[in-house]
This record gives structure tokens, sequence and C-alpha cells, in this order.
């Protein structure tokens, strides 16, 4: 998946360490809030705050499903 993918409502996974995180690698799940290439802002359930993130260094959990989802093509 290309890091400019994301959606608003995806879940992510942060695969580096922050100084939201003292510097510790965390593999922390978080859900986008809003997508503006080439970051993310995003609440991460670790630290309870939302940040910024480049989405290059952000891996897709799962998508939160849409009514296209839904539709049989």
């Amino acid at each position: 998946m290309k890091p400019d993918e994301l959606k608003k409502g995806d879940l992510v996974r942060r695969m580096i360490a922050s100084h939201y995180t003292d510097h510790i690698r965390s593999d922390a799940v978080g859900v986008v809030l809003r997508v503006f290439h080439p970051l993310a802002r995003v609440y991460f359930y670790d630290t309870n705050q939302e940040e910024n993130w480049n989405q290059s260094v952000l891996e897709l959990v799962s998508r939160k499903p849409t009514r296209n989802d839904d539709e049989e093509h």
C-alpha cells in the first residue's frame, strides 16, 4: 500500500520511536483523524495524544469499512 492511500478512520501502527514515547520504539496503534500529504494526524492510544506523522512511517493495520465496501460488484 502506498503511504498516500491512508484515509480518515484507518487504523495504523507507528513503526519508529518518537519524543512522544521517550525515544523508546513503539508499535502503537492509532486512528487516522486527518490526512494532509505527506503527513497524517493520528490519535495514538499509547500516548492518548493526537500526533502528526509522516505517512511513510505508518503501517496500515485495518481500514474502516465504507458503504461502498458493502455493495456487490
